[in-house]
């Protein structure tokens, strides 16, 4: 038996509101539910990241862009 844990993966090109809408998400998180948030990070410094530091998720940034290559993540459930 295996624990399912439910995911949301939001993707999208610069600019189109991704970070807006996980600012949002993480304003209407319940308190006695337990996030992350996942960043993968292009730029050379993480903005992102900071930004949503203050959501009450743990917030885990991985430069370089590929998170299978830079950081080998492994992706498979």
């Amino acid at each position: 038996m295996t624990n399912q844990v439910p995911t949301n993966i939001i993707t999208g090109f610069l600019g189109v509101g991704k970070t807006t809408t996980i600012l949002n998400l993480l304003k209407d998180k319940p308190e006695n539910e337990n996030w992350a948030v996942l960043v993968n990070e292009f730029g050379e410094v993480g903005i992102d990241g900071a930004m949503m530091a203050d959501g009450g998720a743990m917030i885990k940034e991985v430069p370089g862009g590929c998170m299978c290559c830079t950081a080998g993540v492994p992706m498979s459930g």
